[in-house]
């Protein structure tokens, strides 16, 4: 990765739509979110949300528009799996943060940044400079998108 490179963790549930979500509702925010993604091409795209325990990495990808499925280059690791059960610091709290933090000291260059977006603050720091938090009830909303904007281009200057 080259300096300057930006990992945006995007959640599914309460940002991609409303949580909890029935099939009518599914990924109606999404067009908001690559709407931005769309500004910041050179912006890579890892999979936070619980989904990935479910689905494969490729059906993960395909959910999203194929040009932004295309920049989805990871998922984080799950802090339950029993694979990382000898490394210390476990997290305590913070469980997302660790998630990603986890990911980025194992697949990422020192130089770059990263920004989540996520309904669940407390599954962060307090104050987490690097988080969007979005509502559960409505998942990202055009309010959102100027937010997102501002957290990216923070990052990358």
């Amino acid at each position: 990765m080259s300096p300057k490179t930006l990992i945006i963790f995007l959640d599914f549930d309460g940002v991609m739509h409303p949580h909890p979500c029935f099939d009518a509702n599914m990924f109606t925010q999404l067009p908001l979110i690559e709407e931005v993604l769309r500004e910041f091409p050179s912006a890579e795209i890892v999979i936070s949300s619980s989904w990935r325990l479910d689905s494969s990495f490729q059906e993960l990808k395909r959910l999203l528009s194929t040009d932004i499925g295309q920049r989805v280059i990871g998922t984080t690791p799950f802090y339950h799996d029993p694979k990382l059960d000898h490394l210390q610091n476990r997290p305590t709290g913070y469980v997302r943060q660790w998630e990603i933090e986890r990911w980025m000291s194992e697949n990422s260059s020192i130089e770059a940044q990263w920004v989540a977006v996520d309904d669940y603050p407390e599954w962060f720091e307090p104050n987490c400079p690097n988080l969007l938090v979005t509502s559960a009830a409505t998942g990202f909303v055009e309010n959102d998108k100027q937010t997102l904007r501002d957290l990216i281009m923070a990052r990358l200057s």
